[in-house]
């Protein structure tokens, strides 16, 4: 029986195969038709094994697979780093590219953070905050409260007035960058804790196992928020991440305004 992170990998997986597109694939395939998505037969014969071998991956066994088919895995569905780290480590396989985390805050990071006149902060591996500027402690006081989670905040009852539309628009998006998170740094204790406090949230769990989003890395779509301070009615923002180079122990949060007129107080 598969564990419930190898499941819930497996999971991930069965959703970035069926949301590639065939016709993106590198170089010719031993198939034809017109559908908008792979099968499991078509992955199995992609990578060259059985699709007994393949449907296994998906369903969270543990068969020792070879470097080489996690390696086809990840350039037939053109995997972002995090998703590829994600499948590598769940597979009992070491990442090409692993940099050490070092979570420290240097200042020009803190500079360039208290500079900004939109809600930002820094936060870690495990979403727990580290840093945040006047405005996010105006506008989203949680954000400097002790202990403050970006995670556990955003799945909380009172996250659900502030971010509005949660169960459309927020849920799905935040729970497959967490998953992912949770697949990627599997010996992150921290991050560990704050998935199982998430999990026991009302209607995660549910959620959880049948959310099936894939978060495109270069998209920053638009999601309504309430700042009572700025004005009467929602207002959509994009939640925009930076960090720095190479750099996979921080992220660097804004909440910018899909409107350029709109300005926090």
């Amino acid at each position: 029986m598969p564990d419930a992170r190898r499941a819930d990998l497996g999971r991930m997986l069965r959703a970035w195969r069926m949301a590639r597109d065939p016709a993106l694939l590198p170089g010719p395939v031993p198939f034809r038709g017109h559908r908008r998505y792979l099968t499991q037969l078509d992955m199995a014969l992609l990578l060259g094994v059985s699709e007994r071998w393949y449907r296994a991956l998906e369903r969270g066994e543990d068969r020792g697979y070879a470097p080489e088919m996690i390696t086809g895995v990840v350039r037939v569905l053109g995997l972002s780093p995090a998703q590829a780290d994600a499948l590598h480590l769940g597979t009992g396989l070491r990442p090409p590219h692993r940099p050490p985390p070092d979570a420290r805050v240097d200042e020009a990071l803190l500079d360039l953070l208290h500079q900004q006149r939109r809600v930002s902060w820094i936060c870690d591996q495990a979403w727990d905050v580290v840093a945040a500027n006047a405005v996010a402690a105006r506008h989203c006081p949680w954000l400097v409260h002790p202990g403050a989670n970006v995670m556990t905040w955003a799945f909380s009852p009172q996250a659900r007035y502030q971010l509005r539309d949660w169960e459309t628009r927020w849920a799905g998006a935040l729970l497959a960058r967490l998953r992912l998170a949770w697949q990627r740094w599997p010996d992150n204790e921290r991050l560990d804790e704050v998935v199982r406090t998430v999990r026991r949230e009302p209607g995660v769990a549910a959620l959880w196992d049948t959310a099936a989003e894939v978060p495109d890395p270069a998209a920053t779509p638009v999601r309504p928020m309430f700042f009572p301070l700025v004005a009467p009615d929602p207002l959509d923002v994009r939640v925009m991440t930076f960090g720095r180079f190479d750099d996979v122990s921080l992220r660097w949060l804004v909440l910018t305004p899909a409107d350029p007129t709109v300005t926090y107080v």
